[in-house]
């Protein structure tokens, strides 16, 4: 944290922010002074662990003079409607969730190692961003920070609808406190729709609609976690037919979910069984030759399940076992059953 802050300084001191030195508001020369003097107090006693409180909320301070004045001048072009704050949820949900959550506080395992940690969007700092402020953020990225920037990843008319979703925030967080359940787990499940996940250029969880009905292929033990493999009908359907014995490549649309459960022995039954326990994920694969012809035609998709909070969330390289965030992520581990048009698991006998 010494050497976030110190850099910080040092950029505060030498003037290596993105500030225009023409036109330098008032507001931004108060900004500087009392970022300095106050960051040179709480250096003292800034230590390499945990952030402070402090630490924290000084460091976020800093962002707000990383803006250039230009970019408030700018306006968003779309209006603010249901239908562009969806859009921007969605936007978010593929992109953003990662770090700041399902909920855009911040509070998944990932925002939390940040230094300083991923910011809550529906908090009132980042509210006082205007869009145009918003949109050079997403789009530039913040330096010393783990904000990256997403101008090659996050198109700018996404950005836009991205800048709409995150002022709508404390509108849903009224709605939302004043429906809630009696439990934060009730509150979590009645507020998410999991059909709205999507991976970046991947899959989304829509594409999957259904799922939880689907006949069962096979079930897997592998260490500490039970799984089921289900199998859409076109997916059974081929099977039936002999694919891939038989040489033949599934059809297209033929789709694989692979729910994870921990798995967990009942003493009680007899015999004390593994059985599962809380759901951990649940993995998805679907066959578009065209759309994922750089692998091998399937696409692939990981969402994690926090049984706590009833919510589902993407995948990433920090879970066990690391997930890549793109359709592809797991087609490096299904090349070695290529001669099988890369499906490992048989059709189970009944």
């Amino acid at each position: 944290m010494f050497e976030v802050m110190r850099g910080i300084v040092g950029r505060l001191c030498v003037g290596d922010l993105s500030v225009s030195n023409r036109g330098t508001s008032l507001k931004h020369k108060l900004m500087f002074s009392v970022l300095g003097v106050s960051l040179g107090v709480f250096l003292q006693g800034c230590s390499a662990g945990k952030p402070s409180a402090g630490e924290t909320g000084l460091a976020n301070a800093a962002k707000d003079v990383t803006i250039p004045l230009e970019a408030g001048k700018m306006k968003n072009p779309l209006p603010e409607t249901d239908e562009i704050v969806s859009q921007g949820q969605e936007v978010f949900l593929g992109e953003c969730a990662q770090c700041h959550g399902a909920e855009a506080r911040g509070d998944t395992t990932v925002g939390r190692n940040m230094t300083p940690p991923a910011m809550d969007l529906s908090s009132s700092h980042v509210q006082h961003w205007s869009d145009a402020e918003l949109f050079w953020i997403i789009q530039n990225g913040v330096r010393l920070t783990g904000m990256p920037a997403w101008k090659s990843t996050i198109s700018a008319n996404d950005t836009w609808k991205l800048a709409r979703y995150i002022h709508s925030l404390p509108k849903a967080g009224a709605a939302t406190a004043s429906t809630a359940g009696s439990t934060q787990a009730q509150t979590a499940t009645s507020s998410q729709d999991k059909y709205s996940l999507k991976i970046p250029n991947g899959l989304a969880f829509s594409e999957f609609r259904g799922y939880e009905g689907w006949s069962v292929i096979s079930i897997s033990h592998n260490g500490g976690a039970l799984a089921a493999i289900l199998g859409n009908p076109e997916m059974i359907d081929a099977f039936k037919a002999g694919i891939p014995s038989n040489g033949k490549a599934f059809p297209d649309g033929a789709k694989m979910a692979k729910v994870h459960w921990t798995a967990k022995v009942d003493a009680t039954e007899p015999g004390a069984p593994t059985v599962p326990g809380p759901q951990h994920d649940v993995d998805f694969m679907l066959k578009d030759s065209k759309r994922f012809a750089d692998s091998g035609g399937w696409g692939y998709g990981a969402f994690e399940y926090d049984a706590a909070t009833g919510a589902f969330r993407l995948a990433n390289l920090g879970d066990k076992p690391p997930q890549g965030n793109d359709a592809k992520c797991g087609f490096a581990c299904h090349t070695s059953v290529k001669n099988k048009d890369y499906v490992f698991t048989a059709y189970g006998h009944r």
